[in-house]
Formats: C-alpha cells, sequence, structure tokens
C-alpha cells in the first residue's frame, strides 16, 4: 500500500488514437503546455494608490512562487501600454508610475478601457476586480505551488477579497480533497460496519469475524492497487468504501448462517462445514459475476474506468477468497454459538413475508404499477446531462469554485478553448486577406454563446493601429502594416508573450475563446459552432486544430455515452451467461437479471429527473449495481429453489423467513456504507453515493417484489394469502 499514488489531471485518459486528442497534442507541440495560474485582487475599486500597491506587491509575491516564469507574470505591474498621448507614440507601464492625480486616474482608467487585451481579461469593466497571471514552468511540483499561492493569499487577506485559481489549483485541490476523502471515509465505514454488525448478531464473533474480513479485503485490494501501479483518482477514491459494503455483505450471510443452523449440530467443525455447504455456493456465485460485472468497464475507453474495473475485479474476488477461507478457519477458533445468541429477530422475516402476502394478493395492480413507473423512467432518462461541470465539482462554497465564478462574472472567464488556425506558409499571418477572415472569424465567435472574449494577435494589431493612425477606421489595413505592427509589439513583448500568440514562422495563430460557462453542452456546441464557421470563412487548405482542457472533457463526453450503452449491454450479457451456466436454464438466468434491469431503468430515470449528470463518477454505477445487486437475486433464487417442490406460495414465504433477514441486513449494510461517501468534498462522488444507496434499496424491495409475481405469474389470483408465521389473515377479497 506504500506504492499507492493520486492522480487527478485527465493526462492518460484518452485513447491516443483519438481525433480530439491527436489535435490537443498538435497545439501542444506548437504553442506549449504552460499551465496557469492566477491571483484575483477584489476590492471596492482597484483606481486607487492602495490598490495600485497592492497589485504591485501581489506580483511580485507570485515571482517568489516556486516554479513561476518570472520574466512572463502579467499584471498591471508589468505590462507594457502602447498609446498616443499629445506628444506622440509611447509605450508605458500601466502603473509605472503610479498615478498621483484625479487626471492620472482619469487617464489610466482610459487606457484599460480602450486596450482589448486588458479590459474584461486583466481588469473587470467595474473596476473592482483585476487579475495577476503567471505560466509555470515544465516539472512543476503543484503542492509547492498550491502552498506558496495559498500563503500570498493568507498575507493579503487584509487587501481585499484574494481568489487563486487555474488548473494547477483546481488539480491540487482535488488531490487534497481526495487525501480528505479517504482519511474520513474508511473511518466511518467501519464504525458504522461494527454498528451495523452488533445489532445484527449480538456478539463479540458476530463483530469481529466480520471486521476482520472486511480490513483484509480493503488491504489486499488496495495493496494490489499500488503494486500494479494504478493511481488513486476521483473514480477510485471510493473504492475502500465499496470494498466494505461488499466483504460485510459476504460478512452478514455468512455469520448468518453460521447462527442459523448453530442448533443442529453438536461441534463447530461440523457447524462450519454445515454452514458452508449452505452458502458456499450463492456467494461464490456473486462474487464470480460481481467480478466479471466490474471487468465490463473494460469497454470503456476512459483509462481511470479501466483501471477501477481491473482493480475492482480483484477486490470482489479478494472477498469472495477471504469469506470462503478465512472466516471458516477463524471459526476454529471461537465457541460454538447458539442460534438465540445472535439475536436476530423475527421482526425483518415476518415483514418481508408480509412484503410477500401483500405482492400476491395485489398482483395485477402492482404489475401494471411496475410497467408505468419504468416507463416513466424510460422518459425521464432522456433528459440526462452527460460530462462533468468542472465548476460545481465542488460544493459552493468552496473557495476554488467561488474564485471561478467571480472570474466568470467579472471576466471573459475562466475556461479556455485553445483554437490553432494554420495559414500553411511562411509569413502568412501578415498576410492582408488571411487577417482579414481571421477577424471575422473572431468577431462572429464572439457572438456565441458563453464566449467572454477572445485573445489572439488581431488585438495588437487593431490596438496599435488605433494609436498609430488617427483614421484607423478608414485606414487600409495592408501586409507591410500589419508586419509593422507586430514588429513593435515584439519591441515591448517579452518573448513568451509573443510566442503565445503565434509561432515563429508567422504561419500558425493561437487563439483562446474564454468561456464564462463551464457547462459541457455549451462547450460542445460551442466547439461545433466554430467548426462551422471556419469551414464557412476559411479556404481549404487553412487548417484548424483544438486544444485544451475543455475540448479533453468534450472527448471524455463523448466516450461516456458509447461506453455507458456498452457496458450495461455487456454487464447484463455476462449476467445472464453466468446465471444460465450456474442455474442450467435461460429462464431461471433470465429472472436473476429482471430485479436489476428494473433498478437500473429506475435509477437512471431518477438520475433525469434529479437533474444528475452522467460524469465520471456516476459511469460506474452499471457495474455496481449489477455486482453488487446480483448478490439479492442469487441468494434469493438459491433459496427458492431448494423449497420449491414444497409449493410455490411456501417456497416463497420460507425463502422470505430464512433468507430474508440476510438479504435485508445484507441491504441496510450496503445503505448505510453506500451514504459515507456523502461525505466526499465533490458533488460527483457524492451522487455517486447516494444513487449507490438508493440502487441498493431499489433492488432489495424489486427482489421481494417481483420474484413473487414471476413465480406465480402463470396461477390463478389468489383468494386470500395468509402469513404463515402468523396465520393472521391479511387480505380478503
Amino acid at each position: 500500500m506504500r506504492s499507492l499514488f493520486q492522480k487527478n489531471s485527465f493526462d492518460g485518459e484518452l485513447p491516443t488514437d483519438d481525433p480530439i486528442n491527436k489535435n490537443i497534442d498538435a497545439v501542444k507541440a506548437v504553442f506549449g503546455d504552460r499551465s496557469m495560474v492566477m491571483i484575483g485582487l477584489e476590492k471596492e475599486t482597484i483606481y486607487s494608490k492602495t490598490a495600485a500597491e497592492n497589485i504591485i506587491q501581489l506580483t511580485e509575491a507570485l515571482k517568489e512562487v516556486p516554479y513561476v516564469l518570472v520574466d512572463e507574470v502579467k499584471s498591471l505591474a508589468t505590462l507594457e501600454n502602447i498609446s498616443n498621448r499629445d506628444w506622440g507614440l509611447t509605450s508605458e507601464g500601466f502603473l509605472d508610475p503610479i498615478p498621483n492625480s484625479p487626471e492620472a486616474w482619469t487617464q489610466l482608467k482610459k487606457d484599460i478601457a480602450q486596450n482589448e487585451m486588458i479590459s474584461g481579461s486583466l481588469v473587470s469593466e467595474d473596476g473592482t476586480l483585476t487579475v495577476i497571471a503567471a505560466p509555470l514552468d515544465d516539472g512543476f511540483v503543484g503542492g509547492e505551488v498550491y502552498d506558496a499561492l495559498l500563503a500570498i493569499k493568507n498575507d493579503f487577506a487584509a487587501a481585499g477579497k484574494i481568489h487563486i485559481t487555474g488548473a494547477p489549483i483546481l488539480v491540487e485541490d482535488v488531490q487534497r480533497g481526495i487525501s480528505g476523502d479517504s482519511r474520513r471515509f474508511i473511518p466511518i465505514a467501519i464504525v458504522l460496519i461494527f454498528i451495523g454488525f452488533f445489532l445484527c448478531f449480538r456478539t463479540a464473533a458476530g463483530v469481529l469475524l466480520p471486521v476482520t474480513m472486511v480490513l483484509m479485503s480493503i488491504v489486499w485490494t488496495m495493496g494490489t492497487m499500488g503494486y500494479l501501479g494504478l493511481p488513486i483518482t476521483v473514480v477510485s477514491n471510493a473504492l475502500p468504501v465499496i470494498m466494505i459494503a461488499v466483504a460485510s455483505s459476504y460478512g452478514i450471510h455468512y455469520m448468518h448462517a453460521l447462527y442459523q443452523l448453530a442448533d443442529q449440530y453438536d461441534s463447530m467443525e461440523e457447524l462450519v462445514e454445515a454452514t458452508l455447504n449452505k452458502i458456499a455456493s450463492p456467494i461464490l456465485i456473486t462474487g464470480v459475476t460481481s467480478s466479471l460485472g466490474s471487468l465490463s468497464l473494460l469497454i470503456f475507453k476512459i483509462q481511470s474506468l479501466k483501471e477501477f474495473g481491473i482493480i475492482g475485479a480483484f477486490g470482489f474476488a479478494y472477498a469472495t477468497f477471504i469469506c470462503l477461507f478465512l472466516l471458516p478457519s477463524l471459526c476454529q477458533f471461537i465457541k460454538k454459538p447458539t442460534a438465540k445468541q445472535h439475536g436476530l429477530k423475527n421482526t425483518i422475516g415476518v415483514f418481508t413475508q408480509r412484503i410477500t402476502a401483500l405482492t400476491l394478493n395485489y398482483r395485477k395492480p402492482i404489475m401494471v404499477g411496475y410497467l408505468v413507473i419504468a416507463g416513466l423512467a424510460i422518459w425521464q432518462a432522456g433528459n440526462i446531462q452527460v460530462g462533468d461541470n468542472y465548476m460545481k465539482f465542488f460544493p459552493k462554497s468552496h473557495e476554488g469554485r467561488i474564485a471561478g465564478t467571480t472570474f466568470n462574472d467579472k471576466l471573459d472567464g475562466v475556461r479556455v478553448m485553445d483554437i490553432m488556425v494554420d495559414a500553411t506558409n511562411y509569413d502568412n499571418i501578415k498576410d492582408e486577406k488571411f487577417y482579414t477572415k481571421l477577424l471575422q472569424f473572431e468577431n462572429e465567435i464572439a457572438l456565441l454563446e458563453s464566449v467572454g472574449g477572445i485573445h489572439s494577435y488581431t488585438k495588437v494589431v487593431e490596438h496599435i493601429g488605433k494609436n498609430l493612425d488617427d483614421d484607423a477606421a478608414t485606414s487600409v489595413l495592408n501586409n507591410e502594416k500589419i508586419a509593422q505592427y507586430l514588429m513593435m509589439y515584439e519591441l515591448s513583448a517579452t518573448p513568451g508573450e509573443a510566442g503565445m500568440l503565434y509561432d515563429e514562422d508567422y504561419e500558425k495563430v493561437h487563439l483562446q475563446v474564454f468561456l464564462t460557462s463551464s457547462s459541457p453542452e455549451v462547450h460542445q456546441a460551442t466547439w461545433e459552432r466554430i467548426e462551422g464557421l471556419f469551414a464557412k470563412i476559411f479556404q481549404e487548405n487553412d487548417d484548424i486544430k483544438f486544444g485544451g482542457d475543455v475540448m479533453h472533457r468534450i472527448s471524455l463526453g463523448k466516450y461516456i455515452v458509447s461506453g455507458k450503452i456498452q457496458n450495461i449491454m455487456l454487464a447484463l450479457v455476462i449476467l445472464l451467461f453466468t446465471t444460465f451456466l450456474i442455474f442450467r436454464s435461460i429462464k431461471k438466468g433470465i429472472f436473476t437479471i429482471i430485479p436489476i434491469l428494473f433498478s437500473l431503468v429506475m435509477i437512471f430515470g431518477f438520475m433525469g429527473m434529479m437533474g444528475m449528470r452522467l460524469g465520471i463518477s456516476t459511469s460506474l454505477l452499471t457495474a455496481m449495481i449489477v455486482g453488487i445487486g446480483i448478490d439479492f437475486s442469487v441468494h434469493y433464487l438459491i433459496s427458492f429453489y431448494k423449497n420449491q417442490q414444497k409449493g410455490i406460495e411456501t417456497a416463497l414465504f420460507n425463502t422470505c423467513k430464512n433468507t430474508g433477514n440476510a438479504i435485508s441486513y445484507d441491504a441496510i449494510s450496503n445503505i448505510i456504507g453506500f451514504s459515507v461517501l456523502s461525505f466526499s468534498g465533490f458533488l460527483p462522488v457524492q451522487h455517486f453515493g447516494w444513487l449507490l444507496a438508493f440502487s441498493m434499496l431499489l433492488i432489495y424491495i424489486n427482489t421481494l417484489v417481483i420474484f413473487p409475481i414471476l413465480f406465480t405469474i402463470k396461477e390463478g389470483e389468489p383468494t386470500a394469502v395468509t402469513l404463515p408465521s402468523t396465520g393472521k389473515l391479511l387480505v380478503n377479497n
């Protein structure tokens, strides 16, 4: 387990041959992949001496942050302003010197408002927010950068509202959140399992033996994860809690059978052997189908989901092995219990039998109700949105989300879509025709929904042109002027600044399209509209490529949709095939998956109705629901088939009496265990936990209701069904 490490970036998630991924790499190859960090200073106004001093001090502090490229720090304290004064063209710093008169402050406001590279990008239009930004050197250590920026935020808390953001900051927030989640999840879940086992069995052995199994399952699984070099991600962060729920389920069934048979045997050896004879088959079946269900995640082309499928399969197999070998061995060291010791109450058995009786007495209305609910669920499932909204990854109170929202509201936006336009020949970006097309292209992009602004070399050319030419509105912009303006810009800018706008051969240009929305649907629509605009405006020999994190997530969304459909089909096929081999009957195999299938439909309908997104974390649902939910079906069916010769109704009630307790405890354990994930600091993980807990409740209810309907569907409507354990008439028809 010492080899475990965390990974929260999405590098390597996409297939190398993915077209979008290839374009992302092509953009990186020309314009680099330097991550940006940003400090936002929010005050009543930034146009004051105190605010100006704060900006200068923050700029100097940012330069001291490890891995920051000092010469490329951008702020009002570092950038040169090319402007036209009465005495001619000047290039001077915005805050060099700090204005010392009302007239000077008025001029500064005017200079910023007229500079499209600054207004809305570096300074908000209302003058309450300004940004100090810097790229990081390759190989930076996110933790060091994060700690340094957090120290700056604390040191300048009195200066105003300080916001820190940027991809490295958000990634580090996720990383530290994962560590915090792990520290919270496991102890809480284990304590709840302790309490659950005590309520179920009321003996030290009934608590300690299955808890030992749970802990060993976690250690073996996480140890294997470290040995295989699989990282802890937002997806696999939930694995310890899942293993606690799965292993405890197996332990519950084993201990329940042990206590149930206790009074029938004189020695512990005989009791253990009888327990294994009764429970080994359903646990082995459950373990095999759960492992195969987890492996169905390999159908995804997203790396973190594949990794989870592999380690999940190991985990389910370990839990099965430990239950069938370790628990029987440990039982040799305890005193033989009696059936009365474990404190099992008849209440749950009566409850499950009453559900069966109620189902049989109202079979037709319940069947109609299920069909209506399934239809509504399928309809609502069509409303599920795909992909994670990154800014909603955290709760509203999270400082990273507050910073992102502030930048979206007051500046051009915090999300960036990188675009590389290839003019195909040396010096072509200085060509008037290409420039005119690019300007038209940018103007039409600016009209799209949620586009906050565009940063490109056309802004430089326009700004310098306006300050050099008194009649810029009617002046003809030719090749010579474009070359002249770019040369002037390069004289005042750092090589890094110019290198982010165009390449050394003046052949490729870099557009940064700032987005004020983090919605995957908006990103997808924006990408498609931009592609359409490019095809309309540019010639066939011109080329466009899209890069950046926004495109990465668009591609992830595409694979989530296709992978989810394939995953559902594969998981159900695996389950059907496995149960067919086990029960040697296609009918029994189909019966096994019907409660799970109805539960899946209901869950996806619930997601659509509640507006929950199908993202990286929630993509695990099908494999987990199938893998864990099969436990209920298998135990119920094996018990029913053993009692079937006694008559269908008697078999149903005996199943509820003998297996109903274990299934009920199993459901309660899973629901409580998965609810622990609601303590996560990440909304997708919270949703995943609640959905899994709700899924377990649905599968539990569906198992108790659907099977009695299926087994009596060919029979006539009963006149009355009584509860065998009490003899009380439940329904009179």
